[in-house]
């Protein structure tokens, strides 16, 4: 998509993204990328020592689907100006996250765009993972 659907979205439409089963060697691999090597990420003995019953993934590697999914349905002309989550359960290798987002708000912003602000919520089967909203600056208007 290029963006221009934002030009006419409408309070309520919605957005979905379904990602691949999440893996211990994607966990690994964000470890390097974020540079957070908390064991509580790849060491299934320590996270189970820990209490969570097993590696979990970073947090802000969900965010990041989160952000994934509201930037694939903004496409590349908009910008998303503001991210924000707060996660409510841990995502575990073998997860499947859906995200879905719907669009709460739209307005006129400061720099001359259209602003939508949009309500995400990530979730792995019927249990909510993480929720939070996305405000995108839609392309200019020709």
């Amino acid at each position: 998509m290029n963006g221009t659907h934002l030009l006419h979205a409408r309070i309520g439409d919605t957005f979905a993204l379904s990602l691949p089963a999440v893996t211990t060697t994607q966990l690994v691999r964000y470890a390097g990328a974020s540079d957070d090597y908390n064991r509580i990420h790849y060491d299934q003995g320590y996270a189970r020592e820990a209490g969570l019953g097993g590696v979990i993934a970073h947090g802000m590697l969900t965010m990041g689907f989160m952000g994934r999914a509201v930037s694939d349905w903004a496409g590349p002309a908009a910008a998303i100006i503001d991210i924000e989550a707060r996660f409510n359960a841990p995502v575990r290798p073998g997860d499947v996250v859906m995200v879905l987002g719907t669009v709460s708000d739209c307005s006129p912003g400061s720099d001359g765009r259209r602003h939508l602000r949009c309500d995400i919520v990530a979730r792995v089967g019927e249990k909510t993972v993480a929720s939070g909203a996305a405000v995108v600056a839609a392309p200019r208007a020709h």
